[in-house]
């Protein structure tokens, strides 16, 4: 049966192998312009408050752009893989569960209020592997996706991979019923972390000259995770956040997406990241987990409060190695692992990663920033 629900099959692999390099038409993405709003509820969905992206009048000063630089994953909202009322991944692997694996962003230069954005984006790659996940067949796709300015100037490009695999079996399998249970903290915790919140510290200027291979960047927190927080995010990329016709539209074209919920209502399998009892009973899980996206932009909030309001992250490839699951605290950081010049270019690449309060790695990356430098 090529589209068994939630198996992986013969067929099903090869009707998504059709799709490679083809795009999606007649979707409409999620967001086309850059505007003050859309910096300032990113900035705030992510927990990145910092100036470039809420201050005007602070980048009309200290930046050569002179306008509000917007969170570089913002890019995921100008193409249309993810747009609201379709699935998120193309035909052939229905109730097939999806797991972020990994991302590579680059960015030629910031994101800028008053960018209008487009994007071509397509299935880029499909690669069959086994997996401990779920002691069988497992699929991984990549999408890629190239966004173009009001010049038609090439910004930036993206690409995403997803593990593909059988809820029932990963269910089955448990790989993950020995970890500790959830976490639970006192209020003497949550001081402790509010202290933490309240010391954070950014840089305004770093010069490529002072930096040394083994410098540490410091440290964000993030966390204690919570479904308000998760729905924060989410809300802020559209993924599957649908309801009332837009739901009832899904549920025609995708019926096979949808799980039914403990009053018998068919949504979209997005529950996983704010629902403990569904992701138990779905995944076999602990509890409801992140989105890899989302500890993307906490590696990147550790790199831009590093490497100044001057230097510019040109590009990020990162692993999700753990799940990040609600009630955990996480921190990003990272240290500078080489010096180099390039086209002329002051670069610095940096080991980024992420940790929780187990001081388990949950994420790693590489990232390549260009640095102001003292010689001008």
């Amino acid at each position: 049966m090529a589209y068994e629900h939630g198996k992986i099959t013969n067929e099903g692999i090869a009707k998504v192998r059709e799709r490679i390099g083809k795009g999606f038409e007649g979707r409409q993405p999620w967001r086309t312009e850059v505007s003050r709003d859309t910096i300032w509820h990113l900035a705030h969905a992510i927990g990145d408050l910092s100036p470039l992206y809420t201050d005007r009048e602070y980048v009309k000063k200290n930046t050569k752009w002179g306008k509000l630089q917007c969170p570089g994953v913002v890019l995921r909202c100008y193409d249309t893989l993810s747009a609201p009322g379709s699935a998120g991944l193309p035909e052939g692997l229905p109730g097939v569960h999806s797991i972020w694996s990994g991302s590579h962003y680059e960015w030629y230069r910031p994101v800028l209020e008053g960018d209008q954005i487009r994007a071509e984006s397509y299935l880029k790659d499909v690669v069959e592997k086994t997996s401990k996940f779920t002691d069988g067949r497992t699929v991984y796709m990549t999408y890629e996706a190239v966004y173009y300015d009001q010049t038609d100037a090439c910004i930036g490009k993206r690409s995403d991979t997803y593990m593909r695999a059988d809820r029932n079996k990963t269910r089955e399998k448990g790989v993950y019923k020995e970890v500790e249970p959830l976490a639970h903290w006192t209020p003497a915790d949550i001081d402790r972390f509010q202290e933490q919140y309240r010391n954070e510290k950014r840089t305004t200027q770093r010069l490529w000259e002072d930096v040394n291979v083994g410098d540490d960047i410091g440290r964000v927190i993030k966390g204690p995770l919570t479904p308000t927080a998760e729905i924060a995010f989410e809300s802020f990329f559209g993924v599957y956040l649908v309801g009332n016709v837009v739901a009832s539209r899904l549920l025609d074209k995708h019926p096979m997406l949808m799980v039914p919920n403990e009053q018998g209502v068919p949504e979209p399998p997005q529950r996983v990241h704010w629902d403990n009892k569904f992701t138990q009973d779905t995944l076999g899980l602990p509890g409801a987990y992140d989105l890899g996206l989302e500890r993307l932009s906490w590696m990147c909030h550790a790199v831009t409060n590093w490497m100044g309001d001057k230097g510019h992250l040109a590009f990020i490839d990162a692993r999700y190695k753990r799940f990040n699951y609600l009630g955990d605290v996480t921190w990003g950081g990272g240290k500078v692992v080489e010096k180099f010049e390039r086209d002329g270019k002051k670069m610095v690449k940096l080991d980024v990663h992420t940790i929780n309060h187990r001081d388990e790695i949950t994420a790693t990356a590489v990232a390549e920033v260009e640095l102001e430098s003292r010689a001008g």
